[in-house]
């Protein structure tokens, strides 16, 4: 095999030690060109070169259960590069074109890191969120035009990824374009080869691609930086799929940005725990990993969804001498219930937090009891990952999402009702994050989703934040309505247009309530129509919206009936004087549960976004006070 390449390849090799601290110190790395920092020109170059460095050290471990003895299946560097290899040669002698499409939808399996970056290697690779229902999965496939399928095959029990199967078989003959289904089965099947109802070859992926050549690959392609590397399909689980295109020059910057500041060797050890179809953990529990020859773990099928691998976290740390992990708030919040006892986290660095705010209290706790790091980091599928972070070596300041990543100018800005640009922000201004650079997507691959997407070659986040005089940016809410429950994005108007089917109702408004767990939780404020001869129970509306929206994460944990709707001058529902209502309903219940209660009136800061005013409360209990306003990810105020 040619890989054809063009430009100089930066020979691999371990770096001398970068401490990025502060904004100086990124704006004087980048006095070295950014092609010059790049460890390859696409993900199976970089792979291969650790490939060739450690081939006898371990890539990737696999613990099948969160029991703390199981040996784990582990992977060598030479192996893992032997199945990428296996993988891309059988899907281009069977079905799949180079630069042609293949879907992934895996749990967190060693399948699944062949998977990946073996159909990254021959085209674009497509993983799919396996939790999805079959409609969602047949819509990304049909989008993504999908040529080649990997999916888990049948499983025993309520396991993890049971189900998959099913729901997948129902909807691969509705995709024109599929050619190839790869199985992978957990236990041995009892046919290795078989047909789809509608006829496509179905074929057991450990028993089928062992026939092809794992030494190098049986085709040629020129690997262009701009080319299309992947589709990650974005907006949560609601409505038609938008597929961001991430391409060569994507993956190589990010990745290499990422060992970089973090200073990522082959002694580095990522624990996986969040699903690896997204884009997280494809890179920090994965190519980050592959491409400085660091050891990934995946902590069984299921990840954090599984009750033990949290229960026994902090072993796991200890057993694998974990260097990091990332989490969302949620997981860092159910961690720290359980105690570390005798663990030994000496080499836990640190840990990434990003997808939504973390509790000041969750934050500081965490650093206490492990002395390791919290990163707060802030990224968008749009933007391959990573595109602001507190740095590791310098001021974590909480609350913060950090500085820019090197080479990836980010800004706030002043954007009219339209999206449309009208000047940058002033310090501590508030305004739209904007970023550009070598990380930006290639867009979405349906033309028509990128209106308002783009102001010339900077993204438009849609995110609001304020940058301080030291060059962290400060995160104060959402121009987006979404919700983030646990790091799951909710589009509220899934669940609005739900509601707006009850004959009763007239307006409504779905909003964020904040949750000292999953970060934030879906909520509805709604108006009734005039000519009611009876209210409708709040209960039945409750039911009517289990019944009705088709998303469990998206059913609201609270519905209040209002007389009048917020509305902006032009007749718009203002929205954040719900959140607010919401937050304030929120905190002062919780202090009045935890028996310390309070008068709570929110407040809208220009620096800050929502602000919880805390005032009339026990001053003996102040203690209590703080500790209970502290899980959420809210701002406050005490006023004595």
């Amino acid at each position: 095999m040619r890989m054809l390449l063009d430009g100089a390849i930066v020979s691999f090799g371990k770096r001398p030690l970068t401490q990025i601290k502060s904004l100086k110190d990124i704006e004087s790395f980048e006095t070295i060109p950014a092609e010059n920092r790049w460890r390859g020109k696409c993900a199976y170059d970089m792979i291969q070169k650790s490939a060739e460095t450690f081939a006898h050290r371990p890539a990737l471990s696999y613990q099948a259960t969160s029991d703390i003895d199981e040996a784990p299946q582990v992977t060598l560097y030479s192996e893992l590069f032997a199945k990428i290899n296996q993988t891309a040669n059988c899907l281009y002698a069977s079905a799949v074109p180079v630069e042609g499409v293949t879907s992934v939808i895996l749990p967190n399996i060693p399948q699944a890191a062949f998977g990946l970056w073996g159909a990254e290697a021959l085209g674009i690779v497509g993983p799919i969120n396996p939790l999805l229902e079959s409609i969602a999965l047949r819509d990304i496939m049909q989008e993504s035009e999908a040529e080649a399928l990997i999916v888990l095959g049948p499983i025993q029990g309520n396991k993890a990824g049971s189900g998959i199967w099913e729901k997948t078989l129902a909807i691969v003959d509705k995709i024109k374009s599929l050619k190839l289904i790869l199985q992978v089965n957990l236990d041995p099947p009892e046919v290795t080869e078989f047909k789809s109802p509608g006829g496509i070859p179905v074929y057991d992926f450990d028993t089928y691609i062992g026939q092809f050549n794992g030494d190098n690959l049986d085709f040629e392609r020129e690997i262009l930086p701009d080319g299309v590397s992947a589709y990650f399909h974005t907006g949560g689980t609601t409505g038609r799929p938008k597929l961001a295109q991430h391409s060569h020059l994507n993956h190589v910057h990010l990745s290499s940005m990422m060992i970089d500041m973090l200073n990522f060797d082959e002694h580095s050890v990522a624990l996986g725990g969040l699903p690896l179809f997204h884009v997280n953990s494809f890179f920090n529990a994965g190519l980050n990993m592959f491409a400085c020859g660091g050891h990934a773990v995946l902590l069984t099928a299921a990840g954090f969804r599984d009750k033990g691998v949290v229960q026994n976290l902090w072993h796991l740390v200890e057993k694998y001498k974990a260097t990091y992990f990332a989490a969302v708030p949620t997981v860092v919040s159910a961690l720290l219930e359980h105690d570390i006892g005798d663990a030994d986290l000496s080499s836990l660095d640190f840990i990434i937090c990003g997808a939504a705010p973390i509790a000041p209290e969750i934050f500081r706790k965490f650093q206490e009891e492990t002395n390791a790091n919290v990163i707060e980091a802030y990224g968008m599928t749009e933007g391959t990952l990573f595109s602001s972070g507190n740095p590791q070596f310098g001021e974590k300041r909480i609350g913060s999402i950090g500085i820019r990543v090197p080479y990836q100018p980010m800004k706030c800005a002043v954007l009219d009702e339209n999206n449309n640009y009208i000047r940058d922000c002033e310090t501590d201004e508030i305004g739209t994050i904007l970023f550009k650079g070598p990380n930006v997507f290639k867009g979405y691959k349906q033309v028509e989703k990128n209106k308002d997407v783009f102001h010339e070659e900077w993204v438009i986040s849609g995110d609001l934040a304020r940058e301080d005089g030291d060059g962290y940016f400060w995160m104060v809410g959402r121009s987006k309505d979404l919700i983030i429950r646990g790091g799951h994005n909710i589009d509220p108007k899934l669940i609005e247009d739900a509601l707006s089917q009850h004959p009763d109702v007239s307006l409504i408004a779905a909003v964020a309530q904040p949750d000292s767990y999953a970060g934030e939780l879906p909520c509805v404020y709604l108006t009734l129509n005039d000519q009611l001869d009876t209210i409708p129970e709040v209960d039945a509306l409750m039911e009517y919206a289990r019944a009705h929206i088709p998303e469990r994460a998206a059913i609201p944990v609270h519905i209040e009936i209002i007389d009048t709707m917020p509305v902006t001058a032009v007749g718009k529902i203002f929205k954040p004087a719900l959140v607010a209502k919401s937050s304030q309903r929120v905190l002062s219940n919780a202090l009045s549960e935890n028996n310390c209660p309070a008068n709570v009136q929110i407040e809208q800061d220009d620096k800050r976004g929502l602000v919880a005013m805390i005032s009339d409360f026990n001053t003996s209990q102040i203690t209590e006070v703080k500790k209970v306003l502290g899980s959420f990810a809210i701002s406050y105020e005490l006023i004595e």
